[in-house]
């Protein structure tokens, strides 16, 4: 059974309830540390850069933005802790680390690769449009751009539980976690887009507050986001009152709608 984005939200709530200093503490460390190993390239960049400058900050940019995403996963590993009421403490943040960070590595540059050549098309047709201008060109690249973010925007989703199936699932292949990620995400892409449209407005308001919000904001949508992977691979809270009847032939349909 599909929870509403209402009850994976309720259920995020019960969960952090009493337990929101660690999943907030980690947030906090995770952001301060990719600030720290960034700030001494914006600093080069201040300057007017050199063509050296440039290359070494793009390529520092690309490898603080990888080891991020196993930072990230150790801040989902949390959650899942939490959700499952396993006992769970900071140093799991740094978990993965030690626990071959290269499928983590691997995967996000996969996912780059994969929406770099997505965005390929739109760039030569950017370039056409600069090199020879006209208002049929830049009409052709503005569709072009709006069907390419359309693309990239779908494929997001349909690889948006790619880092969640390699936490929980040590032994499964990169490539079989993108299957399976597309498989799972097949008929729920809308309530995962419905979520995190859902959250806008409080992250507006967390920026607004000059980002103090977003220490609470982030756990929540963290939480909820680990709901909605424990919802789609049918993995439903033991204290949970909502009835979950099926068969097998049912649970199939509700899987893979």
């Amino acid at each position: 059974m599909n929870l509403s984005s209402k009850e994976l939200k309720r259920q995020a709530r019960k969960t952090l309830s009493g337990h929101y200093g660690l999943p907030m503490g980690a947030f906090v460390i995770t952001e301060l540390i990719v600030l720290a190993a960034d700030l001494p390239f914006n600093l080069m960049m201040q300057n007017p850069p050199t063509q050296l400058q440039m290359i070494v900050s793009s390529l520092a940019n690309i490898i603080i933005s990888l080891l991020s995403i196993v930072l990230s996963c150790g801040l989902i590993y949390i959650h899942m802790n939490l959700a499952r009421k396993k006992q769970t403490s900071i140093s799991d943040l740094f978990c993965f680390f030690s626990k071959r960070p290269d499928r983590f590595i691997l995967s996000g540059l996969l996912l780059m690769g994969i929406m770099i050549l997505i965005v390929i098309p739109a760039a030569i047709c950017t370039v056409a449009a600069l090199l020879l201008p006209s208002v049929p060109m830049f009409l052709l690249m503005a569709v072009i751009w709006i069907i390419t973010c359309v693309f990239m925007l779908i494929l997001s989703y349909s690889y948006g539980l790619v880092y969640y199936i390699l936490i929980d699932e040590p032994d499964c292949r990169i490539l079989s976690a993108f299957r399976k990620s597309r498989s799972l995400m097949h008929g729920n892409k809308g309530r995962m887009f419905y979520i995190s449209f859902s959250f806008l407005g409080m992250i507006v308001l967390g920026l607004l507050s000059l980002g103090i919000g977003l220490l609470w904001v982030v756990p929540y949508i963290n939480q909820t986001m680990v709901e909605f992977y424990r919802n789609v691979t049918r993995e439903f809270p033991a204290e949970s009152n909502i009835p979950f009847q099926t068969n097998d032939h049912e649970e199939r349909d509700i899987l893979y709608d």
